[in-house]
C-alpha cells in the first residue's frame, strides 16, 4: 500500500506556522504531501508594522480579518490547500496577548479577553484539536516544543492542547514532533555580523529570545531549497513582518536570518534509529515513520522500520478508544421507544379535512408528526453514543409496540388505535426506513473545526 502522507501543523497565531516551520511546509507540499495547518487563533492582539494601518491596533476584530486574508495569502505562497482555523463556526479562540519579561523571554499579558486561548479550559481546546485529527487523519503532528520557542503563553498552551489532543484522538498519529531550535542556530538567526545584514536597516538583537532546547534535536529539515517560498509567506504576512533579502524583522525591528534548517524533536511516537542519529540529525521529519502501517492503524505504527533496538516514544497515557454502547445505552433506547411507540400509535391517525375547490383533501398530520417524533428520537440515540446499534433497537422496539397495539385478539379493542388504513402502514414501516437513513450518517464526536 502507498499512502500520501498528512501531516498536520498546529499553530497560535497567523505568521507562526511560517516563521517556524514554513520551510518545513513548503518542501513537504512539494513533494506531494498533504499538508493541513490549523491556526488556534487570529492574531488579534497583533502589533501592526505599516504606518497606513496602525489604526489596526487595538481593533480586534478588523484586525483578525485583515490576518485571516494574509494567512490564505501565506498559504498560497507555501502551497498548502488546506487551513483551518480551531474551533471552526462553533467557538472562536482570540490571541492571549503577552508582555516581555524581565529575562528578554515573553510572560503572560496582565489581562485577556473571557475568549482567549489562555483562558479557555485545556480540555476544551484539546477537545477541538483532536476532532481536527480524527477529521485530517494525520501520519504526524508538529507544534511547539514546551517552552513555546520564546515563551508565548499561547505557544505553550497549543502545546500543551495538542500533547493531550494526540492521546485522546481516536486517530493513532505516528509521529508527534515538537519545534525545538538549538542554541547555535538562535544565535546564527540573530547574528548582526552576517553578510547582507548592515543593508536590512533592521537593529542587532540585544539578548536572544530564543529558549534552550527542550529535547535533543534528531531532525534537521533542509529547506534550502524552498527559501523562495517561505520568503514569500512572510512578506504575506505585511502587518506582522518586514521581509528583506535574507533577513526578516517582527514589529520589533530586530533582524532575524532566515536559515535554511528547520529543526525539531520528537515529543511521541515512532523514533528515528540511532544508526542514522550518528552522523548527527536526520534531514526530513518522516524519516523512519513507516506511513503505510500508521495508515492501517496497527498497533505497530508507532515503530520506525528498520530501527534496529529502537522502541517507540510513550505517549503520556493511553489512548482512549471509542467505547461501545453498554447496557444504560440500551436500556435508555427501549425506554424512549416505548415512550414514542405508545404516543405515535395514539396520534399517527389524526388528519385534517380541507375542502380545495370542491374537492376534499385529507392532511395527515398525525403521521407526519408521529414521525417526525421518531426521527428526532433514533437521531438523539446516535448522536449520544455515537452508534446506530441503540438507535435500530429503539425502531425495532416502535414497530413490535405498534404492531401488539393493532393486533384485537391480544388487545381488545386494539384495531381502532393501528388499523389496516395506509396511514398505519405507514406507521408501522416508518421508524425502520428511517433507522435505516440515520445508520448510514457518520456522527463524529465534536465538530471538526473546519
Amino acid at each position: 500500500m502507498t499512502v500520501v502522507p498528512r501531516i498536520l501543523f498546529v499553530h497560535a497565531h497567523p505568521d507562526d506556522e511560517t516563521i517556524t516551520t514554513g520551510g518545513t511546509i513548503a518542501a513537504l507540499v512539494g513533494e506531494g504531501a498533504q499538508v493541513t495547518v490549523l491556526s488556534a487563533t487570529r492574531g488579534e492582539d497583533g502589533e501592526v508594522i505599516p504606518a497606513d494601518l496602525k489604526g489596526l491596533e487595538g481593533d480586534r476584530a478588523g484586525l483578525a480579518r485583515v490576518r485571516e486574508s494574509e494567512i490564505a495569502e501565506a498559504m498560497a505562497a507555501l502551497g498548502v490547500r488546506e487551513h483551518l482555523f480551531l474551533g471552526g463556526s462553533a467557538h472562536t479562540f482570540e490571541d492571549s496577548g503577552m508582555e516581555w519579561g524581565a529575562d528578554g523571554h515573553a510572560v503572560a499579558a496582565p489581562t485577556m479577553p473571557a475568549n482567549a486561548l489562555c483562558a479557555a479550559e485545556l480540555t476544551t481546546v484539546a477537545r477541538y484539536i483532536a476532532a481536527v485529527i480524527d477529521e485530517v487523519r494525520p501520519h504526524a503532528v508538529i507544534t511547539y516544543a514546551s517552552n513555546g520557542g520564546y515563551g508565548h503563553p499561547d505557544h505553550v498552551r497549543v502545546h500543551e492542547a495538542t500533547v493531550a489532543a494526540v492521546d485522546t484522538a481516536a486517530w493513532s498519529a505516528g509521529r508527534l514532533l515538537f519545534v525545538d531550535v538549538p542554541a547555535e542556530a538562535a544565535r546564527e538567526t540573530f547574528d548582526p555580523n552576517q553578510p547582507g545584514f548592515a543593508d536590512t536597516g533592521f537593529a542587532p538583537a540585544q539578548t536572544i529570545p530564543t529558549k534552550p532546547p527542550v529535547s535533543d534535536i534528531v531532525v534537521a529539515q533542509d529547506i534550502s531549497s524552498v527559501l523562495g517560498a517561505k520568503r514569500g509567506a512572510l512578506a504575506a504576512h505585511r502587518t506582522q513582518v518586514t521581509v528583506s533579502g535574507a533577513f526578516f524583522a517582527l514589529s520589533n525591528g530586530i533582524g532575524m536570518k532566515i536559515l535554511d534548517h528547520e529543526y525539531y524533536s520528537i515529543g511521541a511516537g515512532a523514533p528515528i534509529s540511532d544508526l542514522r542519529l550518528r552522523s548527527g540529525p536526520a534531514p526530513h521529519v518522516l524519516i523512519d515513520l513507516d506511513i503505510d502501517a500508521c495508515e492501517r492503524q496497527d498497533s505497530g505504527a508507532g515503530i520506525a522500520a528498520g530501527a534496529a533496538g529502537a522502541a517507540a516514544l510513550p505517549l503520556r497515557r493511553r489512548r482512549r478508544e471509542p467505547k461501545k454502547p453498554g447496557f444504560f445505552a440500551y436500556a435508555h433506547a427501549v425506554v424512549l421507544a416505548v415512550l414514542i411507540g405508545f404516543l405515535g400509535a395514539m396520534q399517527h391517525l389524526n388528519v385534517s379535512v380541507f375542502d380545495l375547490a370542491g374537492t376534499p383533501v385529507i392532511l395527515p398530520w398525525g403521521l407526519a408528526l408521529s414521525l417526525l417524533l421518531v426521527a428526532c428520537g433514533l437521531w438523539h440515540l446516535k448522536t449520544m453514543y455515537l452508534s446506530s446499534s441503540p438507535m435500530l433497537i429503539a425502531a425495532f422496539v416502535i414497530v413490535i409496540l405498534s404492531y401488539i397495539l393493532g393486533q384485537p385478539t391480544w388487545l381488545p379493542g386494539a384495531d381502532i388505535i393501528v388499523t389496516g388504513m395506509l396511514r398505519s402502514a405507514a406507521w408501522l414501516i416508518g421508524p425502520m426506513l428511517i433507522a435505516a437513513v440515520l445508520a448510514f450518517i457518520k456522527v463524529r464526536r465534536p465538530e471538526a473545526a473546519r
